[in-house]
């Protein structure tokens, strides 16, 4: 069903907006008009006016649409091309016009004028329309009435939102977007698969194999390991391997103290040196700044008193049956102290 829009009035928009609470505007006859005329809103009279009926019912069907109806028991032929709306005081409340019929009566007819109004405003609410019988207003999200069904081009098409939609319409629409959409999935899946075949074939004639210290490989047709082999501490000690790599821990640990009192330890061997003052005329004890972890092999230790005439006989030696992992002792014969030096070694 179309809806007409109609055009107020000055007096009709003026009643309508005065309009409030129980004091609601009431809408009484419809006017019939056969000619084509401007619905200007400065209209007092309906022009070429030739019926006027009384309006049976009315509802808001929205906030600014009408439904109403009214009734021609007459035997009158009429096609009319418009129509005005007049209140109970006879004010002429709204107009509207078309080039071609809007509504029409045959001679043997009995009547009944259903039609939908829009405002140009939200004034549905400010309206009364007398009765309720028959009351036909187009359906809408918040008011039953009547719709029509949509056809399958307008389901698919989905901007239609006056007609609704029945389940089987509904079916063949999803029936049909699901198939698209397996298709396109399906399409997708296919494209991927073939891409990761030609990947993986590409792959498969590819040969990885290890080269210089790198040892295993081959065709990626599976899973392949390239292995390079550790060098035993054997193999380090003897130092002839050539296909071992030697790793921190077969060098390890490695200390070192860059002092005056300082060490050196690296792949098991160890060197501590420093400085100590010997006593005269006898025994002088010496610990390392860091113990030996199995033993020391040999001690070095020289030093004399500048001009001293009996420290070139008699340099500080070393008493080799003292040494120990933890140090030594040292003789001199001297009558005065000596500045004296060492170099340890052991592991």
């Amino acid at each position: 069903m179309s809806v007409l829009v109609l055009q107020l009035t000055d007096a009709g928009l003026a009643a309508v907006q005065g309009a409030s609470g129980t004091d609601l505007t009431v809408i009484s006859h419809l006017g019939l008009s056969d000619q084509t005329f401007v619905a200007a809103p400065t209209l007092t009279a309906l022009p070429g006016e030739f019926k006027r009926l009384e309006i049976q019912s009315g509802t808001a069907a929205a906030p600014n649409m009408a439904h109403l109806t009214a009734y021609d028991t007459s035997a009158d032929v009429w096609n009319a091309t418009g129509f005005g709306l007049f209140l109970e005081d006879g004010t002429l409340f709204g107009t509207f016009s078309a080039v071609e019929t809007v509504l029409s009566k045959a001679g043997l007819a009995f009547a009944l004028i259903a039609f939908d109004i829009a405002f140009t405003a939200d004034f549905a609410s400010n309206i009364a329309f007398g009765n309720a019988l028959f009351v036909y207003p187009p359906a809408t999200s918040t008011t039953r009435g009547v719709a029509e069904i949509a056809t399958q081009e307008e389901v698919d098409a989905g901007t239609d939102d006056q007609r609704f939609v029945t389940p089987r319409k509904l079916k063949t629409l999803l029936t049909a977007s699901l198939e698209a959409l397996s298709n396109t999935i399906n399409g997708t899946i296919d494209a991927l698969r073939n891409s990761t075949d030609t990947a993986i074939n590409a792959l498969k004639a590819i040969s990885i194999t290890g080269a210089g210290l790198a040892s295993g490989g081959g065709a990626l047709t599976a899973s392949r390991t390239i292995t390079v082999a550790e060098a035993s501490a054997a193999e380090v000690a003897a130092g002839t391997s050539a296909s071992t790599v030697i790793t921190p821990r077969r060098l390890g640990p490695i200390s070192i103290s860059l002092a005056q009192n300082g060490y050196f330890r690296f792949f098991g061997l160890q060197i501590v040196w420093g400085r100590f003052t010997a006593s005269p005329n006898g025994s002088t004890p010496v610990t390392f700044p860091i113990a030996f972890s199995n033993a020391c092999f040999s001690v070095v230790a020289s030093g004399v008193v500048a001009g001293g005439a009996d420290s070139q006989d008699n340099p500080p030696a070393v008493v080799t049956s003292t040494i120990t992992a933890i140090g030594f002792s040292v003789f001199s014969a001297d009558d005065t102290s000596s500045s004296t030096s060492y170099i340890a070694l052991g592991y």
